[in-house]
């Protein structure tokens, strides 16, 4: 098969090309920086410089291609405003969708976030967890909105889409959680209190989402992509320092304060144009506790987690080591 993968020099995309094109697929992955093609192109995979803002150029991409994988979006970005995320994140969906169709693709997978419906009702959040994004978080409001174009679209068209909710992803090459790894290394952390998270092995992602471009029957269906179970924030920061080899942090900063101190940061930076160091949305790893229910992907893809959190945490280190992150 032939697949086109936007979004592929982010953590998830750059993972998911290398994975696929592993497993004998043809892929083009979709780069909007030409400066971030060598490292994609060095192992062996075709590269192509385009937007999901530039429909031309992704009509060009998808000619002769049987699936697309969308996980093109704009992230952690808090400089940038509603307008900006609205462009990428929901008209850029669409960009792509409409490029498909023309295209004559076989499939879309398109890739959301559990964001976008873990404030309604009582955990674990499932598929039919109405959607509830914050209303203050850009990204996850966008993506709620990409998420219900995508799901309409399948049902106008019939284009086929399927919608992947991964969880927290972690692992190899993700630069996000560096700043945690590097808290429990300092002896300090935000207080964890009873905050649960529920996490998803980047390489166990790719394996879903390449399930979720082969299954038969489940087009116009939306899946959450978890591990087995959630895991105390707590519990987590003891087997981060044990894979550390350091004590469990001593030095415990208060979450109300953290949170009032990244939301006022936050807002000064955006005022004059800065991107600021703490904004409100990194506080949510500390503070908001995600739960769900990864049954559906079980049943009717065939999904199973192959590395638990032990595992993943000794992998994803030794990465960050092997980089000079930690």
């Amino acid at each position: 098969m032939e697949f086109a993968v936007t979004g592929a020099s982010g953590f998830i995309g750059t993972r998911l090309s290398r994975h696929l094109h592993k497993r004998g697929h043809g892929v083009v992955a979709l780069v909007r920086s030409p400066e971030k093609v060598q490292a994609l192109a060095d192992a062996g995979i075709r590269t192509k410089v385009c937007d999901v803002t530039d429909p031309d150029s992704l009509r060009s991409a998808f000619r002769g291609v049987d699936g697309v994988f969308h996980l093109a979006a704009l992230f952690n970005c808090p400089e940038a405003s509603m307008d900006d995320y609205r462009s990428v994140n929901v008209g850029g969906t669409r960009n792509v969708l409409e490029a498909a169709l023309a295209c004559n693709v076989k499939r879309v997978v398109h890739c959301s976030t559990v964001g976008v419906a873990v404030s309604n009702g009582n955990p674990p959040f499932c598929e039919a967890t109405p959607y509830s994004p914050p209303s203050w978080d850009k990204y996850e409001t966008t993506k709620c909105e990409a998420e219900q174009l995508a799901l309409d679209f399948e049902r106008r068209t019939r284009l086929p889409v399927v919608v992947i909710r991964p969880a927290q992803v972690y692992g190899p090459g993700d630069r996000g959680k560096v700043k945690f790894y590097r808290m429990v290394k300092k002896g300090m952390i935000v207080n964890p209190g009873g905050t649960r998270k529920h996490l998803i092995f980047i390489d166990d992602l790719c394996r879903a989402f390449e399930l979720a471009m082969e299954k038969d029957g489940i087009t116009g269906e939306i899946f959450i992509i978890a591990g087995d179970k959630p895991i105390a924030l707590v519990d987590l920061v003891a087997i981060v320092a044990r894979a550390l080899g350091v004590p469990r942090p001593k030095v415990i900063l208060p979450a109300l304060a953290m949170t009032g101190l990244c939301i006022v940061t936050e807002a000064i930076c955006n005022l004059i144009k800065i991107r600021p160091l703490l904004f409100r949305r990194s506080m949510d790893f500390f503070t908001r506790s995600v739960e769900m229910n990864g049954q559906k992907a079980k049943r009717s893809l065939g999904f199973q987690n192959h590395v638990d959190v032990e595992a993943g945490v000794a992998r994803t280190l030794g990465w960050y080591k092997e980089s000079g992150l930690i």
